[in-house]
């Protein structure tokens, strides 16, 4: 069914068998500044009441569908149910009128009628009908806010529980690793003494395939138990920077410190063929723990890295001021992220990295720093390649003696657009 679009003045449909009657509902409505639309007949009027019009004026005795029946119908359909209604009638019975006002119309007028009275009670039921719209758009409003915030308790409540979880984890699991690691270290220094010794023993005593085999593949399997001993402490690490609480003292720096920072930590990965282009203004500055900003770069670069498996490839960050904040954009060259991953890539433990590589913390820790810090983290639009990341943060501008002298590149740290790091 296709609605009226929105209009300044008040549209009411007028409906009557008789062409003079429309014409002097005309004369008497028009100056008011309504919109009429005009119908012959009930079947015309169910017809042109999809275009949604304020209210109603509905003659009683027409042919084929008189008023009483049009008005049933257009309380049976649920787009119509809403518009009021109001009989205009030659007819004096008491019996029409009641028949009238309980089939739903709101008023019932007398013809001959008087044009200052039609006026009166046509305005007072446009005002309500207006009133009535902006009540349901007022309610629309507020049970959109009940959601939105409904949503973002069940989240902090979600949260919470993942934070207590996470601690609780960690305190059952720390002693244990630490006795596995410990025994994995001893195993390992024993191997380097016995190995000699066993190969010593096969030499000696002849080829012995089963255990030269077992010899051959024992140096992996502790590798395998030392990486994979390594990878629990690195998702404890992981869940103990969410859980841990930071007291420490918020500090105003330059946006750019955390990115050089986070460039320098990450110099042995971003050697393998990656590119750095850092466009990021020296100005800008920041309150914030700098450790933790210092965090969120590592994670977003080590994402953007691990995208493009390690190079060849281009990573480009750039600052963008804004009204009261600063958008830091980190786009890399790689693939992209899926399309079904777009709405989870911040979800805890949530990754697209195989089991060994990924612990899909990384992401959701950074963008609770960010929102702690008052700011943002959002997955841009995809563009022609590549996934691109914005940081927002609040911003405010330096006194000019806090301005050092020196260019957005750190001269020890080679940033300039094309050149490998």
């Amino acid at each position: 069914m296709v609605m009226r679009k929105e209009e300044t003045a008040p549209q009411i449909l007028v409906v009557d068998d008789e062409r003079s009657n429309l014409r002097l509902l005309k004369a008497y409505l028009k100056p008011e500044g309504y919109a009429l639309v005009e119908a012959l007949s009930g079947l015309e009027a169910l017809e042109k009441s999809a275009l949604g019009p304020d209210l109603i004026l509905l003659d009683v005795l027409m042919p084929e569908m008189d008023g009483l029946e049009t008005c049933r119908r257009l309380k049976e359909m649920e787009a119509t149910r809403e518009i009021p209604v109001i009989f205009l009638s030659a007819l004096q019975d008491s019996r029409t009128r009641v028949a009238g006002l309980s089939l739903g119309a709101v008023d019932y007028i007398n013809k001959p009628f008087d044009g200052a009275e039609l006026r009166a009670r046509v305005r007072a039921q446009i005002a309500l009908r207006q009133q009535e719209r902006q009540l349901s758009q007022y309610a629309k409003h507020l049970e959109q806010m009940v959601e939105e915030r409904t949503s973002q308790l069940i989240h902090a409540d979600r949260l919470a529980t993942i934070g207590t979880l996470a601690a609780a984890v960690l305190h059952e699991i720390s002693s244990p690793l630490t006795f596995i690691g410990g025994n994995i270290e001893l195993l390992a220094s024993f191997w380097e003494s016995a190995r000699p010794a066993l190969e010593e023993h096969c030499r000696h005593c002849g080829p012995n395939p089963l255990l030269a085999a077992r010899l051959s593949r024992t140096e992996g399997y502790l590798m395998g138990a030392q990486q994979g001993s390594a990878r629990i402490r690195e998702i404890m690490e992981g869940l103990r920077a969410y859980t841990r609480r930071d007291d420490s003292l918020m500090e105003r720096r330059p946006i750019i410190e955390p990115i050089r920072e986070s460039l320098r930590l990450l110099r042995q990965r971003l050697k393998r063929s990656i590119q750095v282009e850092l466009e990021v203004d020296p100005v800008i500055q920041i309150s914030c723990s700098p450790r933790k900003i210092t965090q969120v770069f590592v994670n977003l670069i080590s994402n953007a890295v691990d995208a493009m498996h390690g190079g060849p490839g281009k990573i480009r960050i750039q600052s963008h001021r804004m009204s009261g904040s600063v958008e830091i954009r980190l786009t890399d060259s790689g693939p992209g992220v899926p399309a079904e991953a777009k709405s989870s890539i911040f979800d805890p433990f949530f990754t697209t990295k195989p089991p060994e590589e990924g612990t899909g913390l990384g992401l959701f820790i950074s963008r609770q720093i960010i929102e702690d810090h008052r700011g943002s983290l959002t997955l841009a639009e995809p563009g022609a390649s590549g996934a691109e990341l914005i940081v927002s943060l609040p911003w405010s501008p330096p006194d000019p003696e806090e301005v050092s002298p020196g260019g957005a590149f750190d001269s020890s740290l080679p940033q300039r657009e094309g050149q490998s790091q």
